[in-house]
C-alpha cells in the first residue's frame, strides 16, 4: 500500500519530493517511498536529513518508516555514517512486501543502533511509530 492509499490526509503536514523519492512528514514520523532503481546511499540520505531539520527543527524526535513499494538498493553500512554524524531516530520501521526485501531489512538491522521493526503492512508501521514516539517522550519526561 502506498501512503496516498493510507487515508492520512488530515495528519499529513508536508511532502518533500526529491529525485530519489517522496518523503511524507507527519507529526511524529516520516514515511519514505524511494523511487524504483535508486541506489540509496549516504549522499542521497543527506537530502532527507536536511529536509527533516528544516521541517522539525535541529533535534527532530521522529520515527522513520521506509515503505518499500518500489525496488531499490540500500547500502546498510551508510547507517554508520548517519550515527557518526550524531543523527538520531526514535525508531526505524521497514515495510516490506517481498521476501527479498525482508532479507535486506534483516541485513540493515545489523548496522542500526536504533529501534528497528519490520512490517508487512504500512498501517501497522504507522501505529508502531506513534506508540514508539509516545514511549520515547514519556521516558524523556521521566528522566527530567
Amino acid at each position: 500500500m502506498r501512503i496516498k492509499d493510507a487515508n492520512l490526509t488530515e495528519e499529513l503536514e508536508d511532502i518533500h519530493l526529491s529525485e530519489y523519492g517522496y518523503y511524507y512528514f507527519f507529526k511524529d514520523f516520516i514515511v519514505a517511498e524511494i523511487n524504483p532503481g535508486v541506489s540509496y546511499t549516504w549522499e542521497e540520505a543527506r537530502d532527507i536529513i536536511e529536509a527533516a531539520y528544516s521541517h522539525y527543527g535541529p533535534d527532530p524526535s521522529v520515527c522513520y518508516i521506509t515503505n518499500r513499494v518500489n525496488k531499490y538498493s540500500v547500502n546498510p553500512a551508510d547507517w554508520l555514517k548517519f550515527f557518526k554524524n550524531n543523527h538520531a531516530l526514535n525508531g526505524y520501521a521497514i515495510v516490506s512486501y517481498t521476501e527479498r526485501s525482508w532479507i535486506n531489512a534483516t541485513l540493515e538491522k545489523i548496522f542500526l543502533s536504533t529501534k528497528v521493526e519490520h512490517f508487512s503492512d504500512l498501517n501497522d508501521a504507522i501505529a508502531w511509530a506513534k506508540k514508539r514516539n509516545a514511549d520515547v517522550k514519556t521516558s524523556k519526561t521521566m528522566v527530567k
